[in-house]
């Protein structure tokens, strides 16, 4: 079955982070693979990877819209002829992405709830 650790640890190898500041995502990994599993379907076998992924990638994104809200945050930095930036909304742009791609695939595991009826 997969835990909040499991989606901790798949984090994890997005961003390299301290132990210290791994127990402050690990909330979010609860949230967020609460947020997936509510929404799969009953018969889904609970280790399918693409729950993890999932959960990861969203986990992620929450994480770069924290990270872009912080104020203080190096983007760029200068070393002789050499400019490296790095923007925090191509982060986010980044993450966006990821999490689509990861919700797309988990798209048949899940449940049907978007039934619309029309009067024709």
């Amino acid at each position: 079955m997969t835990t909040s650790w499991n989606v901790l640890s798949r984090f994890r190898q997005f961003v390299n982070l301290e132990e210290y500041e791994a127990e402050k995502i690990l909330p979010l990994c609860v949230v967020n693979l609460q947020r997936i599993q509510a929404q799969l379907r009953d018969n889904v076998n609970p280790d399918d990877i693409r729950i993890q992924e999932a959960a990861a990638c969203l986990t992620y994104y929450d994480y770069t819209v924290r990270l872009s809200s912080e104020a203080d945050n190096v983007t760029s930095f200068k070393a002789g002829d050499i400019t490296v930036s790095k923007t925090t909304s191509s982060l986010k742009e980044d993450a966006e992405k990821m999490k689509k791609d990861a919700l797309l695939e988990l798209t048949p595991l899940m449940k049907d709830t978007r039934f619309v009826f029309l009067n024709i």
